[in-house]
């Protein structure tokens, strides 16, 4: 008897925590990808700029940066699709480009 009220005690605790964890707004998610468009596009102009001069190591650690934000952007996409967003990139990149 005592195992089963434990277990229903530590059963409710966790279910508290797990419910007060917070996740970014929709909005906040969708600024948050926009900045990240944003971004991506100057470090690839930084990159392209440094190979055309010639610069191969300064483009190698522009590339290891570009990596690092696609791989946030990609975690921002995940986060909105499961929000519903149809095509966060797609739409986030037409925001930034002005509907180019």
């Amino acid at each position: 008897m005592k195992k089963i009220i434990s277990l229903i005690v530590f059963a409710a605790f966790i279910l508290n925590i797990s419910a007060q964890t917070t996740t970014p707004t929709k909005k906040a998610a969708e600024k948050s990808m926009r900045t990240d468009v944003t971004i991506l596009k100057d470090e690839r102009k930084e990159r392209n700029a440094a190979i055309l001069k010639g610069k191969l190591k300064t483009a190698k650690k522009e590339q290891a940066e570009i990596t690092t934000a696609r791989k946030h952007m990609n975690a921002n996409k995940k986060h909105l699709k499961n929000k519903g967003v149809k095509t966060p990139v797609k739409k986030a990149k037409e925001q930034v480009d002005g509907g180019k």
